[in-house]
């Protein structure tokens, strides 16, 4: 049996000093090339799971394994998440002083890539979800649709083996979610890529091929979707 890209076991954390349970007990695996949701209402613990298959945060509890490697045992997260994950927030998280094309290549300084290369790739990122022509746009010129495929290409950016979406289309209108969600699709569809997004939106959910369901800080269901 092939080892899982992602295996979390027994999660826990806790904040305000243990006052509050944002995990109790969780347990995921994700396997390469799914697109998993993580569904369940505000404040139920699914963005605190996101942050620690990021390595965003750390458990207080639990062990979480990257192709059978222990988090805990990789010795270097920061390179780890720059070379391995991609990152996709609701609020975008662009740099408003930058153009988009200069906001997608910024991870790239991590590689050994030359300007021209960096440029090339962003450019090509940028048209293939769709917004080459507002390239030079910096992000209040660009509409929230606009900027969220500029994140999505700027989290592509390193080739990422996982890209983690936390509630991907929660700032935007149905018109401009729907395209984020049409894109998402055709991303994993098209490029194997493995995703797992973060959502309490069911029409989300739906997109995915199995859909994780959390409440009070605990996996509750794990089901693949009907085909």
């Amino acid at each position: 049996m092939a080892v899982p890209l992602v295996c979390a076991t027994g999660l826990g954390r806790a904040f305000d000093g243990g006052e509050v349970q944002a995990l109790t007990h969780a347990s995921l695996t994700v396997n390469e090339g799914e697109f998993v949701s993580l569904m369940g209402p505000s404040g139920c613990g699914k963005s605190t799971l996101l942050q620690l298959i990021g390595a965003l945060d750390r458990p207080d509890a639990g062990e979480l394994r990257w192709r059978g490697q222990a988090y805990a045992a990789l010795p270097d997260l920061a390179g780890f998440r720059s070379r391995r994950l991609g990152f996709v927030f609701q609020s975008f998280h662009l740099l408003p002083t930058l153009t988009a094309l200069d906001n997608v290549q910024l991870p790239m300084f991590e590689r050994e890539w030359s300007h021209t290369e960096r440029r090339e790739r962003a450019q090509g990122l940028l048209d293939a979800v769709g917004v080459a022509h507002r390239q030079d746009k910096r992000p209040a010129q660009l509409s929230g649709g606009e900027r969220q495929r500029v994140a999505i290409a700027r989290a592509l950016a390193n080739e990422p083996d996982l890209l983690l979406a936390d509630e991907p289309t929660g700032s935007l209108d149905s018109a401009s979610a729907s395209q984020v969600l049409a894109l998402l699709r055709a991303l994993h569809e098209k490029n194997a890529l493995t995703l797992l997004v973060v959502t309490h939106d069911a029409a989300v959910a739906r997109q995915a091929e199995r859909t994780v369901t959390m409440k009070d800080g605990r996996i509750v269901s794990d089901s693949a979707l009907p085909t």
